[in-house]
């Protein structure tokens, strides 16, 4: 295996540019260790290390099937069009592969018969779902180019694990879903991404023999760090606008030919009226003291007395009132009658909403009576949404039963797992033990002392808030003239992001943003557009990868804190507090300095990249705890704060 990965092996024959990266076959020989030994194991490598075939190689030389879960679409993406091909050449043995995504990201076939069925001028986004579906082959959302990410129309032509009927659906044998789990069945390698890898636990533990998943004896969980976040979205409850709105639209389109045939339409529209009514009511008591967006702690009293206990004990009664509807529209034939296919896949349909109901009716109680000590519970609101969730504060026992104890073997990677301090940090939020689980940290082969060069004025404004100060966007339109566009801009904030979109409309390169369009179709547009500048969040800040000229501008407008307000870091902070910690420096600070990491990542992809890292937020360099997170980027990093340095050694470079 060593060889193959080694100068004259099979990589540098596979690989035009091939680069010797001594830290790959590290990586490589601890993963083969770590399988054959049936032991834990957490590897940081360094961007540049080659990580995704120094675990992809030694995991299916074992000849183990092996699932790679992944935190983002877009690395599930890069694997299959880059990696995978890439293995084929230098494997010894041919093996299978295959992709699996959760339910959401494929056209639904039954659906979209539905939607057709409703007649009417479809609108031009729904026109080129339609034009799509004739042509696609694997009914993948990632393709759909021409959709904007946040697009209503989606959620019209797809379905959610609860809607899906499964066997009985007439759509069954075609449906995409059923064709990529069967793929998956047959595979040697399946590719996932954490939600579903929670989602498929979850379902074995409530359901044995029930599985997402088919068995397999290896996970290696890339861009590891994300686990946390995706264990406690996964582990808690969260009802919605939208929550509501889909149950309504779903029935109505669903139950049309009988409900509203046979006088029940009372329930549905009762269900709309008391949502509306509820969420209203909830959303006043929400925003009276802060404003949309910022999450609030529930009070454990709010929907005890008054109207909001009225408003949630009416739309209770009318979920209810619809699953006893939809129960009697699902009550199966007489033993002497003859059901036919259609009839009986309508009938799942609508038992189907039957069960949706009562769920929502259960995550509502359990928000509004908090029975959870160990959940914290928190609402927001936004334009139009309104969002109610709980959650377990900590996720380290839920994630050692569920993956670290027994099959399969579990490997963590990333390239931001250790702080300045070692791997402490995620070993503590994953509930991994130190002398169960061995580790590893390999360096980034590149030469930052000779690509890279960090940007941290000291004559910016502090930041407050959210809101993004004229001046650090005036400093990015400095920065991009340096290195004539070719820039990233992250943010910490959608707010920040809108207004930095507003105070740039007259730059003269081209401007994309997160949200016109899928994120892999950004990046693509971004990688063929000479000079672009491309704004982006949370998921702009890892797992993409644009190496050579087209990007040499990284700018941070902020240090990325978590809120202290935040209800869950606040939960948390408390927790640490409890027992005498300090949660600022046992939680807040090695969270920023992974994220700081991940943000730095963006710039350098390959040893011929050069380019500037810009953090625009003074307290980096003028407050004791910079120290911490400048020590966890990378070795031999040079560093100025004056903009005519970066003018120099943008002109100037080394030899």
């Amino acid at each position: 295996m060593s060889e193959r990965l080694a100068p004259g092996g099979a990589l540098a024959a596979a690989i035009p540019h091939f680069e010797d990266r001594p830290e790959q076959r590290r990586m490589a020989a601890a993963v083969a260790a770590a399988i054959a030994d049936s032991r834990p194991l957490l590897v940081e490598a360094g961007t540049g290390t080659g990580k995704t075939l120094a675990y992809l190689l030694p995991a299916l030389e074992s000849g183990r099937r092996v699932v790679v879960s992944t935190g983002t679409r877009a690395l599930q993406d890069q694997i299959v069009r880059h990696d995978l091909p890439v293995l084929r050449q230098i494997m010894g043995r041919p093996f299978a592969a295959a992709t699996v995504k959760g339910v959401s990201n494929y056209l639904c076939r039954r659906k979209l018969d539905e939607v057709r069925r409703q007649g009417g001028r479809p609108s031009p986004e729904l026109a080129a779902v339609l034009a799509w579906a004739d042509e696609t082959e694997h009914g993948d959302r990632a393709e759909l180019e021409a959709l904007g990410e946040a697009a209503p129309v989606w959620a019209e032509v797809t379905t959610t694990p609860d809607s899906r009927l499964g066997p009985r659906c007439p759509y069954f044998e075609r449906c995409f879903v059923t064709q990529a789990r069967r793929k998956a069945a047959e595979a040697d390698l399946i590719l996932v991404n954490h939600h579903l890898y929670f989602a498929d636990l979850a379902l074995r533990a409530v359901h044995p023999g029930a599985r997402v998943l088919p068995d397999h004896d290896v996970v290696i969980f890339d861009e590891a760090h994300q686990l946390e976040d995706v264990a406690t979205e996964h582990f808690g409850r969260r009802v919605a606008t939208a929550t509501l709105g889909a149950l309504v639209r779903d029935a109505r389109i669903t139950l049309a030919a009988d409900l509203f045939t046979s006088g029940h339409d009372a329930a549905l529209h009762q269900v709309d009226a008391t949502a509306a009514t509820f969420f209203a009511e909830v959303r006043r008591a929400l925003t009276a003291t802060v404003a949309d967006g910022t999450r609030v702690p529930l009070p454990a009293e709010l929907l005890a007395r008054g109207p909001r206990r009225d408003a949630w004990f009416a739309l209770d009664t009318a979920l209810e009132e619809l699953a006893r509807a939809c129960d009697l529209e699902a009550l199966p034939p007489p033993p002497d009658h003859d059901e036919d296919e259609l009839a009986a896949a309508r009938r799942e349909q609508v038992a189907a909403i039957a069960r949706r109901a009562r769920v929502v009716r259960d995550d509502l109680a359990e928000l509004a009576e908090q029975r959870q000590r160990a959940h914290v519970y928190w609402g927001e609101s936004r334009p139009g949404a309104t969002v109610l969730s709980a959650a377990p504060i900590s996720v380290a026992d839920l994630v050692r039963r569920h993956i670290v104890t027994g099959a399969p073997t579990a490997v963590f990677t990333s390239a931001t797992l250790a702080t300045a301090t070692g791997f402490d940090y995620t070993r503590q939020r994953l509930g991994l033990h130190r002398d169960e689980v061995d580790e590893l940290a390999v360096a980034s082969p590149f030469d930052y002392a000779r690509q890279a060069l960090l940007y941290v004025p000291r004559d910016l404004p502090l930041p407050s808030g959210d809101g993004l100060p004229a001046e650090v966007v005036a400093r990015a339109v400095e920065l991009c003239a340096i290195t004539g566009g070719r820039a990233f801009f992250l943010f910490t904030s959608h707010r920040a992001l809108e207004q930095a979109a507003r105070l740039l409309t007259g730059l003269p390169y081209p401007l994309l943003r997160q949200g016109d369009a899928p994120r892999a179709v950004l990046i693509d547009r971004f990688r063929a557009t000479p000079g672009a500048v491309l704004l982006g969040t949370a998921s702009f800040w890892e797992g993409v990868d644009v190496p050579g000229d087209a990007l040499s501008l990284v700018v941070i407008d902020k240090l990325p804190f978590a809120p202290h307000t935040d209800p869950l870091v606040a939960a948390r902070g408390a927790l640490v507090a409890e027992r005498g910690g300090d949660p600022f420096v046992e939680l807040q600070l090695p969270a920023a300095a992974i994220a700081l990491k991940q943000g730095f990542g963006r710039l350098i992809r390959r040893r011929d990249d050069r380019g500037i890292v810009a953090i625009l937020d003074p307290r980096v360099v003028s407050r004791a705890y910079g120290r911490h997170l400048l020590d966890a980027l990378p070795t031999g990093l040079p560093r100025t704060a004056a903009l005519e340095q970066v003018r120099r050694w943008w002109r100037d470079p080394l030899p």
